[in-house]
């Protein structure tokens, strides 16, 4: 376990993937982490190791759609359709102006199945239960869902089932906490920004 633990880990530092310094997360929180994950998924054959191991929780949960929100996991979720099988769907929720979700695109009568959701990173969850309640409001069941990188604390709990191809807790702060903007040293980073 530790091996294929370490093979991850090199998949994510060969793709620059794992920064450091001081970011913005989406969440709103603040780290001297950041998984900047789209650099990992621009490599098919390095992710094609990372979705296989989503694949069992996909079928165990006996889905027939993966959806994922949108932009960061429409690849994601197209992928791990494609390798569980030619009747797998992929689905994305897309964000609406109240920054909330929805299913659109004439996608809703597909979406009216068992849906296993994706994301590339998971860090309080937040984007994946807006991506739950989007797929549920056109009538989905969602299934579970997979990350390929988990960065919750240990003791962190979600109400539906996660399966994550790596557990990396990573500190993160709210920004009236954060030691890094207390210091002053190292400028705040919006990664999801860089070119």
């Amino acid at each position: 376990m530790r091996e294929v633990h370490q093979d991850f880990l090199g998949d994510l530092t060969a793709t620059d993937s794992l920064l450091s310094g001081h970011f913005a997360m989406t969440s709103g929180r603040h780290s001297d982490s950041f998984l900047l994950l789209p650099r990992l998924v621009a490599h098919p054959a390095r992710l094609a190791r990372w979705l296989d191991k989503l694949v069992p929780a996909v079928t165990a949960g006996e889905a027939e759609a993966v959806g994922g929100p949108a932009l960061g996991a429409v690849a994601l979720a197209w992928a791990l359709a494609h390798r569980v099988g030619d009747d797998c769907l992929a689905l994305y929720a897309e964000k609406t102006a109240d920054g909330a979700m929805a299913v659109r695109r004439g996608f809703g009568p597909l979406a009216r199945r068992r849906v296993f959701l994706v994301e590339d990173a998971m860090t309080t969850g937040g984007s994946l239960l807006k991506t739950q309640e989007a797929f549920e409001a056109v009538g989905s069941t969602v299934a579970g869902v997979g990350v390929l990188v988990d960065r919750r604390a240990p003791d962190a709990a979600f109400p539906l089932p996660v399966t994550s191809v790596l557990r990396l807790p990573m500190a993160s702060w709210p920004p009236e906490a954060c030691p890094l903007c207390q210091a002053g040293t190292l400028p705040l980073v919006h990664p999801k920004q860089l070119a």
